[in-house]
């Protein structure tokens, strides 16, 4: 399973090594949820405000439903303003 993951802002801080842009691809032979990638990443669950899959809202009670092969994950932090 090929899964795109797409991190914004500050949440970039937590691509790994190699990252082309925002952008990493997980490649896994298990399921993996919203929850699992973020927690690989070690992106604290506190700092993502919005995730999005596919280019749909994501709400928080699906973020624990198994993610499919070619979804494209994006995580947005709160956006601060002064």
């Amino acid at each position: 399973m090929k899964v795109t993951v797409k991190l914004f802002s500050s949440l970039m801080e937590y691509l790994p090594p190699g990252a082309s842009g925002n952008t990493i691809e997980l490649i896994e032979n298990s399921p993996l949820t919203p929850t699992d990638i973020t927690e690989r990443l070690n992106v604290p669950s506190k700092e993502v405000r919005t995730m999005m899959l596919n280019g749909s809202f994501l709400p928080v009670e699906e973020r624990h439903q198994a993610l499919r092969n070619g979804d494209v994950l994006s995580l947005w932090p709160a956006i601060q303003g002064g």
